[in-house]
């Protein structure tokens, strides 16, 4: 439904619905995925790829294995979640959001144990937003940029050189994070490439908080099993 344009996320915990969605309602038609694709391509394209877009949902399970459709619903599901990820953190503050990007850290192995990295004060912090230890030992900091921004906002290079010129110190570092929930211009991109800055938009960083469990809690787990033909097989 948010896909299409149905229904919103205005703040944590609360959906309302759309003059989009309103309009659809007085219709007094039955709402199906088939209908969704076909009125709105945004939402096509989430269901079913650039590939099937415009495609029915019925025409593709006739056409797929089950690990194909089973594959297929998983990337729905995870696609869904990161949305709703991201919707999360857009709902929290900028404060929250740098604690949860140190968080991430932390959960991806930097510093080596919990408490390794630190969100800086609000003041004064030469535009850092968090230091984390790239190790156990503490041989190099990493600096972080975290900005709770909008996801249509485009993020251009001046954003990145700023970055760049806190890096430069003192004291000098010479490894810096630049995550966001927005997105980044290609010459940000390239610009960061050669400076050696890693870039994390909104898309990745959901990515990763799933692939960490940051934000996220299993529900259920399924176990796709195959006969074990080296079992059944006489010496």
């Amino acid at each position: 439904m948010k896909k299409a344009g149905l229904i919103d996320s205005p703040k944590r915990a609360h959906l309302q619905i759309t003059e989009c969605g309103r309009q659809l309602l007085s219709e007094n038609v039955i709402i199906t995925d088939k209908l969704l694709s076909e009125r709105f391509p945004y939402f096509a394209k989430f269901k079913y790829g650039d590939k099937e877009a415009g495609i029915s949902n019925e025409s593709i399970i006739n056409n797929e294995t089950p690990q194909e459709l089973f594959d297929r619903s998983y990337q729905e599901i995870t696609a869904e979640l990161s949305d709703e990820l991201l919707t999360a953190v857009l709902n929290m503050s900028p404060e929250f959001f740098e604690r949860l990007v140190v968080k991430l850290m932390e959960a991806m192995g930097y510093g080596g144990y919990e408490g390794a990295g630190f969100v800086t004060k609000s003041s004064g912090d030469g535009g850092i937003d968090g230091v984390i230890y790239e190790d156990k030992l503490g041989f190099n900091l990493i600096y972080i940029q975290a900005k709770r921004w909008t996801p249509d906002t485009i993020i251009s290079r001046p954003e990145i050189q700023k970055f760049m010129g806190a890096l430069a110190g003192p004291p000098k570092i010479e490894k810096g994070l630049y995550i966001t929930t927005a997105k980044f211009s290609k010459e940000a991109k390239n610009y960061a490439d050669a400076q050696h800055i890693i870039l994390v938009d909104g898309k990745k960083l959901t990515k990763l908080m799933i692939e960490f469990d940051v934000g996220v809690s299993t529900q259920k787990i399924y176990k796709i099993k195959r006969v074990d033909n080296d079992f059944f097989t006489e010496q």
